[in-house]
This record gives C-alpha cells, structure tokens and sequence, in this order.
C-alpha cells in the first residue's frame, strides 16, 4: 500500500513539473515575442517632419535664404516637392528641393514680404506619401498667420467686368434711342391721324343732313303734280 502510494505521488510530481516547464517556456515566448514587436514598431511607423526652418508662426525681420525641413528617416527622391505661396495663394518662385537623405532644402527669392506658407510633400522611406503645411510672415507688419485672400486674377477679373459695364452704359448713351422705337412712334402718329380723318369726315356727313344729294327726287315729284292740274282743267 505504502509502495502504490510513493508510486502515485512521484507520478504526480513529475506532471507538476512538467507543466510548470511549460507554463515557465510559454511566458519566455510572451515576452520575447513582445520584446521583438516592440523592437520592430517603429519600423512600420511612416517618416515624419522633425524640425523646419521656417519653424511654423515664424516672423523674421528680412526674408530667409531657404526653406529647410528635417525627416524622421532618408526619404525618397521621387514626389518630393516644397511650393511657397503669398497671401493670395499664388505661387512664389522657390528652387527646386535639394535632398540629402532626410534633409531637404529650397532656395527662396530674397523680396519677400508679408504673410506666406510652405506648403511640403515627401515619400517617406516605406514609399508612403507625407505632407503638411508651415505658415510664417517676413516684415515688421507680419504675424505669421496665413490666410488666403482674394487671388490676383480674381480681383483683375472683378476690375474687368466694372469697367466693362461702365463701357456699355456709355455705348448705350451714345448709341441714342432704339431704331423699334422709332418705328412705334411712327406707327402710332399714323394711326392717330387716321382716327382724327375719319372723325372730320363723319362730321361733314352728318352736317349736310339727311335729304344731301337727293334733287333727282324732288324734280319727279313737281311733273306729277302739273298733270293733276291739267286733267282738272280738262274736266
């Protein structure tokens, strides 16, 4: 009995210590695993702007040489682009972006003043596009708040359609009055002169009276009565 007992015992510390192993064996995998994953994270991670200059709301005294923007990573040559735009939103003349791993610069024209904004896209090092906007002004009247106003060529426009209506207005006065017009007034003073005719004319008729124009009449009647008188003389 004491034997089956020992046998019993050491059979069920060894199922002890063997899923202790394995429990010990799973939880090493955890974390190595997790080790690993964290390793790795951020190379699945997308590049990003880690520094510019301009640097976003900045103000400086005379215009800068460049713009300069710093990657978190090398990014790709290809799609990288760097546009300047005024206050109007058109574009300001910028050199073409230098790229030297994850530094990228542009050349910017020395007149500028007032309010512009950088506009930047790249390819990040996994081939994913980036992109973002940076505001800042140049002049003492600056704040280095962007905020589009009306475009150049929209306010030219504007200035062409006031001045074109003013242009028509003037034809019209000059051209005088319209040639259908005209012809209606004609028309009608023909027709009022008309109308005024017929009146002269019905009043003539109604003066003369009713018996106008009937002699031929009375003469038969005077014939008649001569040879009533010379039968009553006969008789």
């Amino acid at each position: 009995m004491n034997t089956q007992t020992t046998a019993v015992a050491a059979t069920t510390t060894d199922r002890t210590t063997r899923l202790r192993a394995m429990v010990l064996a799973a939880a090493a995998l955890t974390v190595a695993a997790g080790i690993t994953l964290a390793g790795a994270s951020p190379a699945f991670a997308h590049d990003e702007l880690v520094g510019s200059s301009p640097e976003p709301g900045q103000v400086f005294d005379t215009a800068p040489t460049e713009a300069a923007l710093d990657f978190s990573n090398d990014i790709i040559e290809v799609g990288t682009a760097i546009v300047v735009v005024d206050h109007h939103g058109g574009d300001v003349e910028v050199g073409d972006p230098v790229i030297a791993g994850a530094h990228v610069t542009a050349a910017l024209p020395a007149n500028l003043e007032g309010e512009y904004q950088v506009r930047w896209r790249a390819v990040s090092s996994d081939g994913h596009p980036i992109e973002g906007t940076i505001d800042f002004g140049v002049g003492a009247d600056a704040t280095g708040v962007w905020a589009e106003e009306s475009a150049h060529d929209d306010a030219a426009t504007e200035t062409e359609h006031a001045d074109g209506g003013d242009h028509e207005a003037d034809e019209t006065a000059q051209s005088g009055p319209d040639g259908w017009a005209v012809a209606g007034f004609v028309v009608g003073g023909l027709g009022i002169l008309a109308l005024i005719a017929a009146v002269i004319l019905n009043a003539k008729r109604k003066s003369a009276g009713p018996g106008a124009g009937s002699g031929d009449g009375s003469g038969s009647g005077n014939g008649t009565s001569g040879t009533s008188g010379t039968s009553g003389d006969d008789a």
